[in-house]
């Protein structure tokens, strides 16, 4: 059995449920006393994915991580043992988890799987000596963009064939019904065309670009699906009060697809930053399977990464003329994007290093 420690975000189990269908798989949860009490208890499976919660006390992947990767170890093996199933490899997706490495058999496989930038992270000082530490440590590192992996091959200097991109990806729901597009809009009545972004709705956004969007003569609604901030900067506010927009707010996982097939055109606007830089954006995946068209700054390296399916922009007016030429264009199905895909990658390196 492969054992991923851990599968919180959803980022992280969607791939190792996608593998699950393949190997067998248990996907840890640790989480904190408070925490677990906030959350209450989780299902034991999702699809064929073995869903393992612990509770450790508080600090246990900081402060008192020696103490608490030690009892989270203990209740791995202890479950796997009750499942009957040996461990045949262990993933681990933060560098925080770098203590429990040497709490676990030395011939045990081991794999890194880095979902996000984890230098970007707030009160994550120090992080990078940890990632360079457990690059080294693994038999593998995968991450999800290949800015991450340059970045740890040049800085922490280790064999390229040691390391691995795997990209975020998108599941099969998010594929419209043939020749059904663009979808209705889950409520509302929306003004066509409709251009929108569908994600969290934060300081990650450029607000002034989407304005400019608003502010198109042929452009009918600039959607918003995602969480606001509570206090929504000046920029932001001034958006939301332009009479094209519409903010619908957070929306259920279970049926956001709905909402990226409604779109004529998928908007990606990130500022420039080295976390969007380094990023593999899973709405940019769910974009384009809904077979719209996508325009998108280029503050993401791997928007540039799909052709004509997106179209990268440099400033606010490139990226509101590209929305007004794009609307109309569609697309056919964009394979390679689901998360089975990743997961076959997976099974191939996996096999490579004979991890049953």
């Amino acid at each position: 059995m492969i054992v991923v420690c851990d599968i919180n975000e959803v980022w992280r189990k969607k791939p190792f449920a996608a593998l699950a269908e393949k190997k067998g798989v248990l996907g840890v949860s640790p989480r904190d006393w408070f925490v677990a009490r906030r959350q209450g208890k989780l299902q034991a499976l999702e699809g064929a994915l073995h869903l393992f919660s612990v509770v450790l006390p508080p600090s246990w992947a900081s402060r008192l991580s020696g103490l608490g990767q030690r009892i989270l170890w203990k209740k791995i093996v202890r479950k796997c043992k009750a499942l009957d199933k040996p461990i045949d490899a262990l993933v681990v997706t933060s560098p925080h988890y770098l203590p429990m490495l040497s709490m676990i058999p030395n011939d045990l496989k081991t794999i890194y799987y880095a979902s996000d930038d984890y230098r970007s992270y707030e009160g994550w000082g120090g992080v990078a000596a940890l990632e360079k530490k457990l690059v080294e440590r693994v038999d593998h590192s995968f991450f999800v963009s290949d800015g991450l992996m340059q970045r740890a091959r040049k800085e922490y200097g280790v064999d390229s064939a040691r390391l691995s991109v795997s990209m975020n990806a998108t599941e099969e729901r998010f594929f419209p019904p043939f020749g059904d597009l663009p979808g209705t809009p889950p409520e509302g009545e929306l003004q066509r065309p409709i251009a929108g972004v569908v994600g969290g709705i934060n300081d990650r956004l450029d607000f002034n670009i989407l304005k400019h969007c608003a502010e198109l003569p042929g452009l009918g609604t600039l959607l918003l699906v995602g969480p606001l901030p509570a206090e929504p900067s000046a920029e932001l506010q001034a958006l939301l009060d332009h009479p094209k927009c519409v903010s619908v707010g957070r929306q259920p996982h279970e049926t956001i697809h709905k909402w990226f097939q409604c779109l004529d055109v998928g908007l990606i606007p990130y500022v420039s930053s080295e976390f969007n830089r380094m990023c593999s954006p899973m709405r940019l995946f769910d974009h384009l399977a809904s077979g719209a068209p996508v325009v998108a700054t280029r503050a993401c390296d791997q928007c540039g990464a799909f052709g004509k399916r997106v179209s990268v922009c440099v400033s606010a007016e490139d990226f509101a003329e590209a929305v007004q030429r794009r609307v109309g264009d569609s697309f056919g199905r964009c394979e390679g994007i689901v998360w089975e895909d990743r997961a076959a990658e997976m099974v191939k390196l996996m096999e490579g290093l004979d991890i049953a």
